[in-house]
């Protein structure tokens, strides 16, 4: 091998960190090295290959048009390194897996799949990243994340997909609401409620818009708001009201005092995926934990 390409797997663990942290001083300190020690590793990976891999601003780091490039090669080398692992400790699943969750499913999923995690898989590292379907999306393809939940229906040829169930999105409103007399809700009677909803590029705000917009209607909306939990809090506070799955109620207090209303003539239908790169071939650990997300979705949906 040319000597001035031999850099050490160190160096690429410790880049990926600072491109990801987008500083130095987050990664020596989640490294738990000096920032010093740090800076000359990275800097002789640079000599190394001979580009300029980041840019040093006031505001931390960030990576050059050679460092997106050589950040897609590590975390593709790296993930080469935990499968070569597995297989020379006769399949010790260990090793580390990313999870990209939406935020709505974050709330729903994080904690019975980390559970699970732990029961089956004591001796890997797992990671949950919080994201829009977007950035998870591209997550996957960058090689940042493993295995992403996506609400989107619209892939890359990167991905590979698999349906994992779908749902229907409801009005949510107050229990003793005095306005409402009725069960169900047609989507252009839901015009006549003020709205607290996510902002775009939420999955749940696209679909009310899109299924609006067909039928030549708009959404009320008063007020946007990008936590669930308190769109739900916002709306037992009598604010507004929401359209999100009648799951979401069990992530607040006062779950007893919300109802979900169906709405049809349209559905409003939410179908969730998994998704994983098919350019690269999954760790024993990974393929579990694949199977874990699908066995709890499944279930749900």
């Amino acid at each position: 091998m040319n000597k001035e390409l031999a850099f050490e797997l160190k160096q690429l663990k410790y880049f990926i960190h600072i491109a990801e942290f987008g500083s130095f001083t987050k990664a020596a300190d989640h490294l738990d090295i000096a920032q010093p020690m740090l800076s000359r590793q990275i800097r002789r990976l640079e000599v190394d290959l001979r580009q300029n891999l980041l840019v040093r601003n006031g505001r931390g780091v960030t990576l050059t048009d050679s460092g997106k490039k050589l950040l897609e090669h590590a975390y593709g080398i790296m993930h080469q390194v935990e499968r070569a692992y597995e297989e020379l400790t006769n399949g010790q699943l260990s090793g580390k897996v990313v999870i990209g969750l939406p935020p709505t499913l974050a709330k729903l999923l994080a904690v019975p799949i980390t559970k699970e995690f732990k029961h089956l898989l004591p001796d890997a590292n797992l990671i949950i990243i919080e994201a829009m379907s977007s950035a998870i999306e591209e997550g996957i393809i960058t090689g940042k994340i493993d295995i992403g939940l996506l609400h989107s229906s619209n892939f890359s040829l990167d991905l590979e997909i698999s349906s994992l169930g779908s749902e229907n999105l409801c009005l949510i409103a107050p229990k003793d609401d005095p306005i409402i007399n009725q069960q169900s809700f047609t989507l252009a009677e839901v015009t006549k409620f003020s709205l607290i909803v996510p902002s775009l590029p939420n999955a749940y705000r696209l679909l009310l818009e899109t299924k609006m917009a067909n039928i030549g209607l708009k959404p009320n909306i008063i007020l946007e708001m990008n936590s669930v939990s308190t769109i739900l809090e916002l709306v037992y506070e009598k604010m507004g009201y929401a359209i999100l799955s009648p799951r979401t109620i069990e992530l607040i207090m006062h779950k007893d005092s919300l109802t979900a209303y169906p709405i049809g003539s349209p559905e409003l239908t939410n179908k969730l995926f998994l998704g994983v790169s098919n350019k690269r071939i999954m760790t024993q650990t990974q393929k579990q934990m694949k199977e874990v997300i699908e066995t709890i979705c499944k279930k749900m949906y």
